[in-house]
């Protein structure tokens, strides 16, 4: 088993050239893919008050 220790002592004996890439490996993992957002936007006409989607459906 990999205690934190263990991994503390291998990133100080990492080039200091490597360590970006290794912060931004854990910051991925960490926190896992946020879900992409598409943009919306004001058309100013006949579809800004409806569902677009039950729309679709009919």
């Amino acid at each position: 088993m990999v205690t934190k220790e263990r991994i503390k002592r291998e990133i100080d004996r990492m080039p200091n050239d490597l360590l970006e890439k290794v912060y931004k490996y854990i910051n991925g993992l960490a926190y896992g893919k946020t879900k992409k957002r598409f943009p919306t936007y004001k058309l100013k006409g006949q579809f800004d008050n409806i569902n677009v989607r039950e729309k679709a459906y009919e």
